[in-house]
């Protein structure tokens, strides 16, 4: 990823944990690629915090290796592990110091049965403003209100 911006563990490293718009850029650009990726089939992607850079003009940048065999629940559960450590600067960081928000989003994205897993689409729709319920109803349910 040299030559194109830091790899978020070298940012995280050397200017600390990202905090407010910062932060959300991050978790919807990357939300939103493995969406995208998701609708065409794809998934297995092995995101972490060395596949992504930050350009030096704060856009995400994702570096994805080839398909590791995972599911789309393995996605969003590494999507959530990158937003904590984005968040924290380590792995296993708690989650707690996350907005509200993001802090649901990345605690239903990592519960222990992978089919509960909200998909990416529905983790878009909560980062770009849907509430929870929105995000998880039926697309019968999001018409009739």
């Amino acid at each position: 990823m040299s030559g194109q911006g830091a790899a978020l563990a070298d940012f995280v490293r050397h200017s600390g944990p990202m905090r407010g718009q910062a932060l959300h850029r991050l978790a919807l650009a990357c939300a939103a690629a493995l969406a995208r990726l998701h609708a065409r089939g794809a998934s297995g992607l092995r995101l972490s915090a060395e596949s992504v850079a930050l350009s030096t003009r704060g856009q995400v940048l994702i570096a994805w290796r080839p398909p590791a065999g995972g599911s789309a629940g393995d996605d969003v559960r590494a999507w959530a592990d990158l937003v904590v450590f984005a968040a924290t600067g380590r792995k296993d960081g708690d989650p707690a110091v996350l907005p509200p928000a993001l802090r649901i989003a990345v605690e239903q994205c990592r519960h222990p049965d992978t089919a509960a897993r909200p998909r990416a689409a529905d983790l878009l729709r909560v980062l770009l403003g849907h509430s929870v319920a929105a995000a998880v109803a039926s697309v019968d349910d999001l018409l009739a209100s």
